[in-house]
């Protein structure tokens, strides 16, 4: 009987990791893969999740068009794939109608917001237009995108020679994860521990991330000077105390997109903390 057979596998197995025990090693960098045996974990402090979220796509898949949501999801998670892989994400996986992506290592947070920020911008500039001739549907294709950080661990779980999956236990993918939600269509959402690292860093990054150009509204990147007049701060906060499960007071909203002239440019000194060549 299945019942039996189930209660006796699980037994079993659960016999057997007790057996094993648990082992925790420290770790820089964030592993392709995760370790599967002997009960090892793999603890990596200081990792940088985003995860972006396809917004309202349960009345998508709910619809009578099949097509339709399976352009949408395909363009959707092809081109944040792409973002990901071209910004040098550590590991990417795909959560249903989400995707995210891992970064660590010195200066990993702006890297992050790089990346974040390019899903923002091509949702709306690239895959929404592509979508919309496509399908020419009513049904929008936008996002929200979070962001957070702090330490992972990671291991291989699942049944050996069947399927193993990477089990990314602690805070900053689910925290992300929960920001993409709150974040509305094509939004940032950014943590309040990893905002407050983004107005302590250099004065070249927070006017690149920060501020406005001043020259194509209110778009991304203030230049390599001081913010003046023709240009507008960018972030508003967020109370996040009746968002359940969020374990810090605010979160910090960002909905603008790259400048088309400047935005390069802009990208660039964000992840490398200088002036472009």
């Amino acid at each position: 009987m299945k019942l039996d057979e189930a209660t006796s596998d699980v037994s079993s197995q659960l016999d057997q990791q007790a057996d094993l025990g648990v082992q925790i090693t420290r770790v820089n960098d964030v592993p392709e893969r995760g370790p599967s045996n002997k009960g090892l974990w793999f603890q990596i402090p200081a990792v940088t999740a985003v995860f972006a979220d396809l917004k309202n796509s349960t009345g998508l898949s709910a619809s009578d068009s099949p097509r339709t949501a399976a352009y949408a999801y395909t363009y959707f998670i092809r081109a944040m794939t792409v973002i990901l892989e071209r910004f040098d994400a550590k590991y990417i996986d795909i959560q249903g109608d989400g995707i995210f992506g891992l970064f660590s290592g010195s200066g990993s947070e702006f890297l992050a917001a790089a990346a974040a920020i390019t899903m923002r911008t091509l949702v709306e500039r690239e895959v929404a237009i592509r979508f919309d001739k496509d399908t020419s549907t009513e049904w929008g294709l936008t996002a929200g995108v979070g962001i957070d950080r702090g330490t992972l661990l990671v291991r291989r779980l699942g049944l050996r020679n069947t399927k193993e999956n990477e089990v990314w236990a602690g805070k900053p993918v689910n925290m992300s994860a929960k920001l993409s939600s709150l974040a509305d269509s094509n939004q940032v959402a950014v943590s309040e521990r990893v905002f407050n690292r983004y107005e302590g860093f250099s004065e070249l990054r927070r006017r690149v991330l920060l501020w406005s150009c001043g020259c194509d509204g209110d778009v991304i990147g203030s230049g390599f000077d001081e913010p003046n007049g023709t240009t507008t701060y960018l972030w508003h906060s967020q109370s996040t105390q009746d968002e359940l499960g969020l374990d810090f007071e605010s979160a910090h909203i960002l909905c603008s997109a790259w400048c088309k002239k400047h935005g390069s440019e802009f990208c660039e000194a964000l992840i490398t903390g200088k002036r472009p060549q």
